[in-house]
């Protein structure tokens, strides 16, 4: 099937607006802004004359930039004009004849030379605040604006509205620099939508995978470091398709990368809250975005996760392969501000890739009537677990196979997190005596670090399997035989680092350890400070002995660090 459609007269005109659109995200100057938005606006709106009417710093009034002579500006005093009812009530006009209106304001337009007829005016909003006005005059070859006219115009105002308040926003930054970290944010203010398809940041490999449905889409991806080790990435998933899907994701990546920086102070959980206040006043009622975004702290080796309307993410573990991460529900964002968003924080060891990715991926119907995620998609994960090949290579190839030349039903976005720092062994074997004490702390030492311990937690583990060991050499061999083999195994899921210790000979069970615990009894002195150690370190101890094999498993749950509370930022009026 061909994928060539047929040119609608009006694409070139959606096509002006995604453009202007790209290249609004890049400019921190309000003069160069304007002077973009009227060069650009006539071509999207085709008429004669477009205007900008933003409020009068020295009074209530309204002042105009014109396409018709961008550096004549005109002031309009308060009340009087169609721009200024707008600006008031924040209600569209669209007027067939200006001229005959008494609300016209002649004065102005006899200062821009014009005849007035059919006029289009809308507001710029931010939530129930008017940041100003725009207006087109004279549509060429239609003698009124229509209802598609107002849609793109509205849509134009919405778009300009986000870039004037990131503007203001940066210049308030600017006069806040021990709160907001100015400088750090306008370097993170992204020129473009969507970042490079890779990035590499210490150990960490992102790479992403993206396939619009349409020429343009809603679906997007993320990342950005934000110091301190930190980096926020993720994806977005706009609801519906096309222009204002694209729109919206406009509005959705500026606003991300304009707070990006908040999120080292938040945490993800409060950042995503706050994100999601400031979509519900910029988005239009019915709009959301789906969102799946993770937090990954390369210092403390932790990743944080929130999931908003979106599959749950995966994990490779390099014994089982690819599973997916349990993560709270959350809803989509920008449908009311007062939802409140949930994380969850893992050990960034828990896996050596991680794969976010957006429901285009999974929802993919051939002509056949199969959905992608049924049997295509688990296929091609256990493919790429057993052969090593890079996933995402895998699974552009497989998606597109599975499509067969059909038209993609939706917008299609992964995102792996590959974590290339070297993970310790998963076991060591060695010989139960004092010698080999010291490479059992580095072995434990190691994977504590690993799983987002800190210098004293990991201490404390340490101290607690050298006890473990000791009283293996001292009890369960007898030490004039040189000691006998032992072996310590490691590992970490979702919950808690395991360690396990297994050895051939003499062994307890947990009675006996529960007997070597108790307080003395009648002056006599069961068990060794050693054991009470090991209970006060671990939150579960286990013994087990069979004929010929004794197991020991100890388990500490892993570190759960959230960030400080914080209240939400609230929008400034």
């Amino acid at each position: 099937m061909s994928n060539k459609t047929t040119h609608h007269p009006e694409l070139s005109r959606y096509e002006v607006l995604i453009d202007v659109a790209r290249r609004l995200s890049s400019f921190q100057d309000l003069e160069q802004l304007l002077d973009v938005i009227l060069n650009r606006s006539r071509e999207v709106m085709n008429c004669q004359v477009c205007s900008i009417f933003l409020p009068d710093s020295r009074d209530e009034g309204l002042v105009i930039r014109s396409t018709l002579d961008a550096a004549n500006v005109i002031h309009v005093p308060k009340g009087k004009g169609i721009a200024s009812v707008v600006f008031e009530t924040r209600k569209t006009l669209n007027i067939r004849d200006a001229s005959k209106d008494p609300r016209y304001f002649k004065a102005a337009a006899d200062m821009g030379g014009i005849v007035s007829s059919a006029m289009l005016t809308v507001p710029l909003l931010d939530g129930d605040r008017c940041l100003g006005v725009m207006q087109a005059i004279n549509p060429h070859g239609r003698e009124v604006f229509g209802r598609g006219d107002e849609e793109l115009f509205e849509s134009f105002a919405s778009l300009v509205s986000v870039t004037l308040l990131r503007i203001e926003s940066h210049k308030k930054e600017i006069h806040n620099a021990e709160n907001r970290q100015q400088m750090e944010l306008a370097r993170e203010i992204q020129s473009s939508f969507l970042p490079p398809n890779t990035l590499c940041v210490g150990s960490i490999m992102l790479e992403s995978f993206y396939q619009p449905a349409a020429e343009i889409g809603g679906d997007f991806f993320f990342w950005h470091e934000i110091g301190d080790g930190k980096l926020l990435l993720g994806i977005g998933d706009v609801c519906g398709k096309g222009l204002a899907a694209a729109l919206d994701m406009a509005r959705g990546t500026t606003l991300i990368a304009s707070m990006a920086f908040q999120c080292r102070r938040l945490g993800l959980a409060h950042w995503v809250n706050a994100l999601n206040g400031r979509l519900c006043e910029v988005m239009r009622a019915g709009r959301f975005i789906a969102l799946s975004a993770m937090l990954i702290d390369s210092k403390r080796r932790h990743a944080y996760l929130c999931c908003a309307g979106l599959p749950p993410p995966k994990v490779l573990d390099h014994r089982t392969g690819w599973r997916d991460v349990s993560v709270p529900g959350n809803p989509p964002l920008g449908i009311a501000s007062h939802l409140r968003y949930d994380e969850r924080q893992f050990p960034l060891g828990l896996g050596r890739q991680w794969l976010l990715l957006s429901d285009g991926i999974l929802e993919l119907q051939n002509d056949r009537s199969q959905y992608f995620e049924d049997s295509a998609f688990p296929a091609t994960l256990q493919r790429a677990f057993q052969s090593g090949a890079p996933l995402l290579h895998e699974l552009a190839a497989d998606w597109r196979a599975f499509a067969d030349g059909a038209m993609y039903q939706d917008d299609a976005t992964a995102l792996t997190v590959t974590d290339h720092a070297p993970a310790p062994p998963p076991a060591v074997s060695l010989n139960c005596d004092a010698d080999a004490l010291k490479e059992v702390r580095d072995f434990v030492d190691a994977w504590a670090a690993h799983a987002g311990f800190d210098n004293d937690a990991a201490g404390l583990l340490v101290l607690g399997c050298d006890e473990v060991f000791s009283n293996v050499c001292k009890h369960a061999y007898c030490p004039a035989s040189g000691g006998g083999p032992a072996t310590c195994q490691v590992n970490v899921d979702e919950e808690s680092l395991h360690i396990i210790v297994e050895h051939h000979g003499a062994g307890i069970d947990d009675d006996d350890f529960e007997r070597l615990i108790q307080p003395p009894s009648q002056g006599e002195r069961i068990g060794g400070l050693g054991c009470h150690v090991i209970r006060q370190i671990f939150d579960l101890v286990h013994f087990h002995t069979e004929p010929g094999l004794s197991r020991i498993q100890l388990s500490k749950r892993l570190p759960q660090e959230p960030f400080a509370p914080q209240p939400a930022p609230v929008a400034e009026s």
